[in-house]
């Protein structure tokens, strides 16, 4: 349960604090070619644990692990490796993660994932 001015801020009155694997896990789920905002993903978290919403912060933080990971190790060996580049933050691209805005936009090209705004390379 989440204080009133909490509450207010995050239009909830109950959250939940995922793990690294509930995050790993529903990026995993995103099909090859399609996206999800950050948001996207604190919606399904929060439904499948009967909340109002999900920590922000949290989620926002163990993407970035899970794309560091990712990157790092061969993704068979890893637990947390997922396609973190077909996680957008508020619909953008996000220049904080492994290689910047251009690698994320370059994987994403490469499943056929034109963004809005963006032409073809």
């Amino acid at each position: 349960m989440l204080d009133p001015e909490k509450a207010l801020r995050l239009k909830g009155k109950t959250m939940v604090v995922p793990s690294p694997h509930d995050v790993a896990r529903v990026i995993n789920e995103i099909p090859v070619g399609e996206t999800r905002t950050a948001a996207d993903l604190r919606r399904q978290l929060a439904d499948e644990a009967n909340a109002e919403t999900a920590c922000p912060a949290t989620i926002n933080k163990y993407w970035k692990w899970i794309a560091a990971a990712s990157d790092e190790v061969d993704s068979a060996c890893s637990d947390f490796a997922a396609p973190w580049w077909r996680v957008l933050k508020d619909g953008k691209l996000n220049p904080s993660l492994p290689g910047g805005a251009e690698a994320q936009e370059a994987r994403l090209l490469s499943e056929g994932v034109v963004l809005k705004g963006r032409a073809r390379k």
